[in-house]
């Protein structure tokens, strides 16, 4: 694989495509506060939605989707640079990873389902529909969503293998599922003026983050916090 100078400004240029905090820019703006130091502390769709609604979460929604998402695989394809698919996918990761880990707010970050959904319609448009099938299952159900988009996440990759797609793209849903592993398990420090974390065992800890992604069982007391 050789990639020239314009794939890596690509693929680096994603990165902070993908690193803009826009949930954390647009709760600063509208309410004034600190979305990491409220409820589950992500700075993502779904922290954004609980503090401030759907009329705060839309715009965050359609930024993270499409600029985020859709936009750096555009510029990479051969509507825009022919880059090739490996860098498509790069670019689309690296996007993620800077959604995960900004650079402008302390290396902290969201999940990225938003911007992993704009990528994956603009690579693949059944995947993201397939992708949302376990959580939609899980919706129904009233269970916990958290386990049910980590299912989802473990079961992407055979989507890819079962719709014959390229294995660019399988290999990008795999690097995808090994970056949500380790967002759960690493994702909550704690900052200043955050609501206090719980002192647990760390193997309980590791176990809810993972499965829950969140560091207590109880889902309502963890989205329900408050800043110190």
């Amino acid at each position: 694989m050789m990639w020239d100078t314009t794939s890596a400004a690509v693929i680096f240029g994603a990165y902070f495509i993908g690193a803009v905090p826009s949930a954390y820019i647009a709760a600063r703006f509208a309410s004034g506060i600190d979305i990491r130091s409220h409820g589950s502390g992500n700075i993502g769709v779904s922290n954004i939605y609980r503090q401030g609604g759907f009329w705060l979460a839309a715009p965050v929604v359609l930024y993270d989707v499409i600029i985020k998402g859709a936009v750096p695989i555009i510029i990479a394809s051969d509507k825009v640079l022919d880059l090739g698919l490996d860098v498509e996918v790069t670019a689309a990761f690296a996007a993620i990873m800077g959604h995960h880990w900004s650079a402008f707010v302390k290396f902290r970050g969201g999940r990225g389902m938003a911007a992993v959904m704009g990528a994956m319609v603009t690579l693949s448009w059944p995947l993201p529909f397939l992708y949302a099938l376990p959580a939609l299952f899980g919706l129904l159900r009233k269970g916990d969503s958290a386990i049910w988009w980590a299912l989802a996440a473990l079961i992407l990759p055979i989507w890819t293998l079962i719709l014959g797609l390229e294995q660019e793209i399988t290999w990008f849903t795999i690097a995808f599922l090994a970056a949500i592993i380790v967002k759960r398990l690493l994702s909550n420090r704690k900052i200043g003026g955050e609501a206090d974390l719980p002192d647990i065992p760390l193997r309980e800890l590791l176990r809810n983050r993972l499965l829950y992604d969140r560091d207590i069982s109880n889902r309502q007391e963890w989205i329900d916090r408050i800043p110190k």
